[in-house]
């Protein structure tokens, strides 16, 4: 299976891949832009002052790229491919931004996922985790809670709630969550 692990930066995602990855055998972790698409500061700064189409089309990029290579992996590894961040994530924060794009995986040949992980925790939480990494540019847009809500919004919108699971990451000792998670996607696979 295809499956997108999203949700508000500082939540647990990266940590949910790669947990899900220890217990999920033979599976990969993609992340969108993967490292191909580095060095982001100017996009994220100058080129999103400027455009926000442009900025958008950046992040669009790294998702086609990253289409083709999760259909390759795929079909190479006949595996669970979890890809963190994809087509939802750059919609969701342009339309917040004020751009009109839609969620549209036809367009372009974006291949679908089979499921998607919304990953979320109490925001006190996800504040103290974020700080603590050091925030981005693009993560201190959340610091506003108009805006935040905005995203939780578009999310709430976009998600296909029949092909999501909602996970909550607050519990620091995820371990025993991500086993029933994991559990969770094998029904799923079913």
């Amino acid at each position: 299976m295809f499956i997108v692990i999203t949700g508000l930066d500082g939540s647990g995602t990266s940590t949910v891949a790669k947990e899900l990855n220890k217990i999920d055998e033979g599976s990969v972790v993609l992340k969108t832009p993967s490292i191909e698409f580095s060095g982001r500061d100017q996009i994220d700064t100058e080129v999103r002052e400027t455009s926000q189409l442009a900025h958008y089309l950046f992040y669009l990029s790294s998702v086609v790229y990253m289409s083709n290579k999760v259909k390759k992996t795929l079909d190479y590894k006949n595996k669970n491919v979890y890809c963190v961040r994809y087509l939802i994530d750059t919609v969701v924060s342009h339309q917040v931004a004020g751009l009109d794009v839609e969620l549209d995986y036809s367009k372009y040949g974006i291949l679908k996922p089979d499921l998607t992980i919304f990953v979320s925790l109490d925001e006190n939480v996800r504040e103290q985790r974020i700080t603590e990494r050091g925030k981005s540019i693009l993560d201190k847009v959340l610091d506003d809670s108009g805006t935040r809500n905005g995203f939780l919004g578009r999310f709430d919108d976009l998600l296909d709630k029949e092909k999501t699971i909602f996970f909550d990451n607050t519990d620091k000792d995820i371990g025993s969550n991500i086993l029933k998670l994991y559990d969770e996607i094998l029904k799923r696979s079913e």
